[in-house]
């Protein structure tokens, strides 16, 4: 089989172009309207997908040159049936299988947060704000973003202290699981972590 590596950010997700290609699922992907918490637009985190398959980066303002990553996670989620939120919030060690992958998901998708915003509050406030972020409680400051509809991502930000660092976490509902596998989780989280940096600079 032939592969070919595809960036968004820093993740490195090898695709098999005869698989996440919009030919295939593409039909998939535009059975979103409407359904899984999308209306008629497919968009998330300031990505949209047109009928075309083409994909506007909002934030950027400018097309997604290698949109295949994109396709792979809508895809799986199409695939999904909805359900309530659990209401319990977990880490990404405690979804299955993600103990595995959990110093790589530190190391992706919670230091590079830590390293924009560990000592910024307010600009990461701005940016979360900036992704429909809704205010929680936990830490010193926490917002739930929704990363797809259904599938919210909370992020916690503990601010420098006299006797500890900054810390930062990320925590799915538990019910995340049912709408993607453990490996696109970890991506999205990622994702989610790259535009909230990337926003930085538009806010």
């Amino acid at each position: 089989l032939c592969y070919q590596k595809s960036f968004i950010g820093s993740h490195n997700v090898v695709i098999m172009p005869e698989l996440w290609t919009w030919e295939r699922c593409g039909p998939d992907i535009l059975s979103l309207r409407k359904r899984l918490g999308f209306g008629e637009e497919i968009c998330f985190l300031k990505y949209c997908v047109k009928d075309t398959g083409k994909v506007y980066d909002t934030l950027h303002e400018e097309s997604v040159s290698a949109p295949g990553p994109l396709y792979w996670v809508l895809f799986h989620y199409a695939q999904a049936e909805e359900v309530p939120l659990s209401l319990e919030l977990v880490t990404y060690d405690k979804l299955p299988g993600g103990y595995a992958f959990y110093g790589a998901f530190r190391q992706l998708a919670v230091e590079p947060l830590l390293d924009v915003f560990g000592e910024k509050r307010r600009d990461f406030e701005k940016c979360c704000l900036h992704f429909e972020g809704a205010e929680r409680s936990f830490g010193d400051v926490s917002f739930q973003i929704p990363a797809l509809p259904l599938v919210p991502i909370t992020v916690i930000l503990w601010e420098k202290t006299d006797e500890f660092p900054p810390r930062c976490t990320l925590l799915y509902d538990k019910s995340a699981q049912n709408y993607l596998p453990t490996e696109d989780l970890a991506f999205l989280g990622e994702l989610l972590s790259r535009r909230l940096i990337e926003a930085l600079k538009k806010v």
